[in-house]
């Protein structure tokens, strides 16, 4: 059956939004197309008519979801980047990777991908990037503090104790509170 562009790009939306939560939650290279395309209630062929491969589609969803990645470090002030790293560094975004940000999620997987889909994935690091350094004003600040968050996640995913991961995930909260605090005491801003 053909489908339109309008009901193709639908489909194309669909499978991106439901394969992108199953992805964050299970891992790309543990996931299939049967259970990429199960999750969003469209056949292997609608898979197919959209994307070429599954790097091709792995390349579609590390740019949409880098994009939610960039909006959700885009802050204005001090007291935003703070309470934006907070929610970063939470029990929920922990315990509910299918719902949180793809850095933690599949970096690690970007890193042996091709060539395009690394480039996608760096693109947009550097957007998210630059986000945090309109806020902190310091190039490598901001790349510590997200290091910092995505790297806090990533390590308290992986701990089993509970007390272990409420444990990285405060004190790397109070770390970073302590940075930007500092970081504003030197520089005199105050945005």
């Amino acid at each position: 059956m053909r489908y339109s562009p309008e009901q193709k790009t639908r489909n194309r939306e669909r499978i991106l939004d439901a394969a992108g939560a199953l992805i964050k939650l299970r891992g790309f290279a543990a996931t299939g197309v049967d259970a990429l395309m199960a999750a969003s209630g469209l056949t292997a062929g609608a898979f197919y008519s959209n994307f070429r491969s599954k790097a091709e589609f792995l390349g579609a969803l590390v740019d949409r979801e880098m994009g939610s990645s960039v909006l959700r470090f885009e802050v204005a002030s001090a007291a935003e980047a703070k309470a934006c790293f907070a929610a970063y560094l939470s029990r929920a975004h922990v315990e509910q990777p299918e719902q949180g940000c793809i850095l933690p999620a599949l970096s690690a997987e970007v890193a042996r991908s091709d060539a395009t889909v690394r480039g996608a994935f760096e693109r947009r690091l550097l957007e998210v990037h630059a986000g945090t350094v309109r806020q902190t004003r310091d190039e490598a600040l901001a790349w510590s503090l997200l290091a910092q968050a995505v790297g806090g996640v990533m390590l308290a995913r992986a701990a089993q104790s509970p007390d272990t991961r409420r444990s990285i995930l405060k004190s790397l909260r109070t770390c970073i509170d302590e940075a930007i605090d500092a970081h504003e005491s030197r520089t005199g801003s105050n945005t």
